[in-house]
């Protein structure tokens, strides 16, 4: 009988012992991962902020084409005498659709930049993951419309050797 009551006494020990360290392992497990969510949106911004910063280096190129197609509309009549055969109706319209093709990559980096939001504080890390990940797309496809609009205008401008 003593036997019976230490071997029950010593089963229900090991499964306790079983359940607690199952439970120990599962909170460490959450823990980790909570700490690894921190660390995932802090990267996640990181990676937003340094995409923005590369973007609003370009936007230099953006204003400086700008400044160009603009001085070229208010000169289009100069424009007429260096190339008589110069269709300026036609040069005006294209001119005026990169430049607005320019103001528009231009003012949706505004925009973005207006909405962003780089404190988490109040939403949780899964959320703040989530918050990163869509900025950073939007900011990926800002960074595609620059580098879309520069090249369209830089290439027509160069194609009409306009100095």
């Amino acid at each position: 009988m003593y036997f019976f009551r230490l071997s029950e006494y010593y089963f229900t020990f090991t499964v306790e012992m079983r359940n607690r360290s199952i439970y120990f392992l599962l909170a460490l497990l959450i823990s980790a991962s909570a700490c690894q969510t921190k660390s995932d949106y802090k990267a996640m911004r990181a990676e937003v902020i340094k995409l923005h910063d590369e973007v609003m280096a370009r936007n230099d190129e953006v204003v400086h084409l700008q400044m160009k197609i603009d001085t070229l509309l208010r000169n289009m009549d100069s424009l007429k005498i260096k190339n008589p055969a110069l269709d300026t109706a036609a040069t005006q319209i294209i001119l005026t659709a990169h430049l607005n093709g320019l103001k528009v990559a231009e003012e949706k980096m505004n925009d973005w930049m207006h909405q962003f939001q780089p404190d988490t504080e109040g939403k949780s890390g899964e959320e703040s993951v989530a918050y990163f990940a869509e900025e950073k797309k939007k900011i990926e496809e800002i960074d595609s419309l620059y580098t879309v609009r520069t090249k369209e205008t830089s290439g027509y401008l160069s194609q009409q050797k306009f100095k």
